[in-house]
């Protein structure tokens, strides 16, 4: 299946850094005329997000989210490829 990973624009290898330091990122993926903006997250950032969601509003909902074990390109690409080599089907 072809598909297209738009990256924030303008990121370097220091914005990556800050990135895979932060935990998550944003990504636009595109395949078959779709476009779906996919949020990308470490274990340990989503746990904090997690917690601090159902601390504030008692549930935690994220829409097209995928865990990876660090936040740089390299985990995004593999995530996508295979997200891709079944279809899309789990976001």
């Amino acid at each position: 299946m072809d598909y297209r990973i738009a990256f924030p624009e303008g990121m370097d290898d220091g914005d990556w850094a800050v990135q895979e330091a932060k935990g998550w990122v944003d990504v636009t993926v595109c395949w078959d005329g779709e476009e779906r903006l996919l949020s990308f997250y470490d274990q340990t950032r989503l746990m904090q997000t997690i917690g601090h969601e159902m601390a504030r509003t008692g549930y935690f909902a994220e829409r097209s989210l995928v865990v990876v074990s660090a936040v740089t390109p390299e985990n995004i690409e593999a995530a996508v490829a295979a997200l891709a080599a079944r279809g899309f089907v789990d976001i």
